[in-house]
């Protein structure tokens, strides 16, 4: 009986010991979901500027030709 004791009181304390080291790590491995979601996060924009590519390249093509060929009017009156 003696020896059974002794091998259920190992038995716990290892147990008990592997128990504690996934506590830890689970505990240590906290920031690694916020840094997976920030990647999550950047591939979806990624994703939806190369869908939207044409039509994003298209308006800005079409605001800069507005910025740059803009020619005011000699005409006194301040039109924007």
């Amino acid at each position: 009986m003696d020896a059974l004791d002794r091998l259920y009181i190992g038995l716990m304390c290892r147990a008990y010991a592997a128990k504690q080291k996934v506590s830890d790590f689970m505990k240590s491995e906290m920031g690694v979901s916020n840094i997976v979601a920030t990647i999550i996060i950047l591939l979806i924009v990624v994703l939806i500027i190369g869908v939207f590519w044409s039509r994003l390249s298209g308006w800005l093509n079409d605001m800069m030709d507005n910025i740059f060929n803009y020619s005011p009017s000699t005409s006194g009156a301040n039109q924007l």
